[in-house]
């Protein structure tokens, strides 16, 4: 995978406005995972696994910039969907 730096100079509604749509991504995601997880098919399990990834992907996303605003916090293995920024 290839890497790139990107440095950003936000604002604060700016960031409320990226916490926003990030969180917003996360939870719709969230809720395409939740729902193919009822159906027991292969091709449900394997949307469900995909849209887990991604879940985990945009949370991961919103850790990396939280570390930078606010320094690295201890998570739990539980988030709720509605974490911000």
């Amino acid at each position: 995978m290839r890497q790139t730096l990107l440095h950003l100079h936000l604002d604060d509604e700016q960031i409320d406005d990226l916490n926003s749509a990030l969180c917003t991504y996360r939870d719709h995601f969230i809720e395409l995972a939740e729902s193919s997880m009822d159906a027991v098919t292969p091709l449900a399990q394997e949307n469900a696994k995909y849209w887990q990834d991604k879940v985990r992907q945009v949370q991961e996303l919103i850790d990396k910039i939280n570390d930078e605003l606010y320094g690295h916090q201890e998570r739990g293995s539980a988030r709720k969907p509605s974490a911000a920024i």
